[in-house]
């Protein structure tokens, strides 16, 4: 194929040499202005999100020893997410702030759009051991209220709570909420 007689003939489709490099200067425009994103941004919450798959994968193995491979079962974010124990308290609370980060992740892939809001934080600090945490943990200070430190925060959080059930630490929470609450540790 002739490659200088297909661009001139490109070129002449779109108008001219100088039209053409109009049109072709504002797409590339665009493309830069959807490569040059915050990679920092992109990468934080990324990595939240796998951060949380990896324990959510872990947790659904250990309480179903049966089942077999997670991973070799191709199971979608959503899908995981429908197999944990909502009757669990621990995880019910997590649960919508895991699904909006996957949320968020999606809205990343689909649209490239790596904003994080102040209604998104909302949802995660509706996890009220979560949002107790974090106060008592920046004690003296107060903790960071930037969307994405908050997002930061669910993720090491919610992956904790997905280990709690098999871990001391877990243990000994439950038995703090059956001591305190009168409920039962699950």
């Amino acid at each position: 194929m002739d490659t200088a007689k297909v661009t001139a003939r490109t070129l002449e489709i779109l108008g001219g040499h100088e039209k053409a490099w109009e049109i072709i200067d504002a797409e590339f425009a665009e493309v830069g202005r959807r490569w040059n994103q915050d990679i920092t941004v992109i990468g934080r919450i990324l990595r939240s999100h796998l951060f949380i798959e990896h324990y959510l994968n872990e947790h659904i193995t250990k309480a179903n020893p049966r089942l077999g491979s997670v991973e070799k079962a191709r199971l979608t974010f959503a899908q995981k997410i429908a197999l944990l124990d909502s009757t669990d308290r621990r995880l019910r609370e997590i649960l919508p702030g895991v699904k909006l980060l996957n949320t968020i992740r999606n809205r990343l892939a689909h649209r490239l759009n790596a904003a994080i809001g102040q209604e998104d934080a909302k949802v995660f600090l509706n996890a009220q051991y979560f949002a107790a945490l974090r106060i008592e943990g920046a004690k003296p200070s107060k903790p960071s209220e930037d969307p994405l430190d908050i997002l930061e925060e669910f993720a090491r959080y919610a992956s904790t709570a997905l280990t709690n059930e098999f871990s001391a630490f877990g243990n000994a929470f439950s038995k703090a909420l059956a001591d305190v609450g009168g409920e039962r540790a699950s």
